[in-house]
């Protein structure tokens, strides 16, 4: 169930109006509710509804009871024998968005479920802030004039936010600091194409930042889709970096300016990324992993390796391939006679 404190839920939707929200036919004869969407990974999933793509999905439903799984062909083929009503979509991120939409939309700052913020004595917070309803701001907080502090987030002891910061569907730890500017909690780059055009498929999880995190101006770390994007303890985040929706970061990492990391990549303990690299989706950098700045990585990258160039490839290799270029460039121009001798 998304966290009560970042979105609100609608009543169950019968099975059959959700296929009607989802452009499908009805199935005769089922019964039941739909009260939530689901990430195919979490405990419980009952009246949950789902979409699966790959042909992974079996295993990480398992034989767990579900509501319904919006799955592609491949995936529906794997899920024979599921725990719940599996229906075949040539697009099911398209019918996931439709329920969700439906089901549960995030809080705004007018949010009435909550009185008021609790906010500890001696935080210090500027009066030109503003503090959603019930936002928790515990003691020795700092929070600089116009920062957004959406209604629920739980900003942990000590913790400073600069000016300007917006935080929304975020759990923060304490002693960390947070820049002018950086925008965490924002939902996730994630759509589908659907009927209509393009459809923005479900962003309902959280930002989770453990203690002693720094994060630099400008930064931006999407919450999750319906996992959380999580900071692990200690892990520092330079200015204009980018984060998206899922992803995982370890402890102890360093990650330097203009770097960005896609959707649901793992990113292990103790990894430095340079500035400008770049990490795709769905991918795993191992522990005390090393990318070079404006690595373009495309595939896993094992634990304790370093990596450069575009794509990145292991450090060995990609120098190896700079100097034969450097070679070939230089046999070249003396085939053509235009070799230049140092301080020509």
């Amino acid at each position: 169930m998304p966290d009560r404190r970042f979105f609100t839920s609608a009543p169950p939707i019968a099975i059959a109006d959700v296929l009607a929200l989802a452009g499908l036919d009805n199935v005769a004869g089922v019964e039941g509710e739909i009260a939530r969407v689901a990430a195919p990974a979490e405990e419980n999933l009952e009246g949950a509804a789902l979409f699966a793509e790959k042909l992974a999905a079996m295993t990480e439903i398992g034989e767990r009871p579900f509501g319904i799984c919006f799955a592609s062909s491949a995936a529906a083929k794997s899920l024979k024998g599921a725990n719940g009503l599996v229906i075949e979509t040539g697009n099911p991120r398209a019918a996931i968005a439709a329920v969700a939409n439906a089901l549960h939309q995030a809080r705004g700052l007018d949010d009435d479920a909550f009185e008021h913020a609790a906010i500890a004595p001696d935080a210090r917070v500027d009066a030109r802030a503003i503090i959603g309803r019930g936002a928790e701001i515990a003691a020795g907080v700092e929070i600089g004039p116009y920062a957004v502090i959406g209604p629920g987030v739980r900003v942990g002891a000590r913790t400073r936010i600069g000016e300007g910061a917006s935080i929304w569907c975020a759990l923060i730890g304490e002693d960390c600091v947070i820049a002018a500017g950086a925008r965490i909690g924002s939902a996730g780059f994630g759509f589908a194409p659907g009927a209509a055009g393009l459809e923005r498929t479900p962003q309902l999880g959280r930002v989770l930042i453990a203690d002693r995190v720094e994060i630099g101006s400008n930064t931006c770390i999407d919450r999750g889709a319906m996992g959380d994007t999580i900071i692990g303890a200690r892990s520092k985040i330079d200015n204009l970096v980018q984060i998206a929706h899922n992803v995982r970061i370890g402890s102890d990492c360093v990650i330097a300016a203009l770097a960005g990391i896609a959707g649901s990549s793992i990113i292990g303990d103790r990894v430095m990324l340079g500035g400008n690299a770049g990490i795709a989706d769905h991918l795993t950098i191992g522990d005390d992993a090393r990318i070079a700045a404006k690595g373009g990585v495309i595939s896993d990258v094992p634990a304790g390796e370093t990596w450069g160039g575009y794509p990145a490839r292991p450090a060995r290799e990609w120098l190896k391939g700079i100097a034969a270029m450097a070679r070939a460039a230089r046999q070249g121009a003396k085939k053509g006679g235009k070799v230049k001798k140092d301080g020509d």
